[in-house]
């Protein structure tokens, strides 16, 4: 039992660990469901095992609860790799580098700024302040 909840963790964690950057970063996905997997059968055959055998009645709740909560981590790491694969692709992002094409957002009060307007001279500047050479452009990958 407390293997396929330690199996089950690892298997949530492994999601978690795939966004860091280090190689063989794409066998994190399928380790992930490996993971899982054994946990499930693990947890399955812990369960048999407590249920199976009539004189003992220590220990059905806690197993009970625990298998609860490991099929259920088991259960987000197979889900998150599933759906993962649905994630649109990113293919025509800016790379890290690459000069960002011009846009215009709204600022925290409401009006519209462009990213020309951030490298212009203030209009009407008699200190001669220099423009700023660099904005830090931050994307978040998603489809919300």
């Amino acid at each position: 039992m407390w293997s396929g909840f330690l199996l089950a963790l690892g298997a949530c964690l492994c999601n978690v660990v795939f966004f860091a950057n280090f190689p063989e970063q794409r066998a994190l996905p399928w380790l992930s469901v490996l993971l899982a997997v054994v946990a499930i059968i693990l947890l399955a055959i812990g369960l048999w095992r407590v249920f199976g055998q009539p004189r003992v009645d220590r220990g059905k709740i806690l197993s009970s609860i625990l298998s609860l909560v490991s099929l259920l981590l088991a259960g987000v790491a197979i889900f998150a790799f599933f759906h993962a694969r649905a994630l649109p692709p990113s293919s025509s992002a800016p790379q890290v580098g690459q000069k960002a094409p011009n846009f215009t957002l709204a600022d925290t009060t409401g009006h519209p700024v462009s990213l020309d307007q951030l490298f212009a001279p203030a209009a009407g500047d008699s200190q001669g302040i220099p423009p700023p050479r660099a904005v830090l452009l931050i994307f978040y990958r998603g489809y919300w």
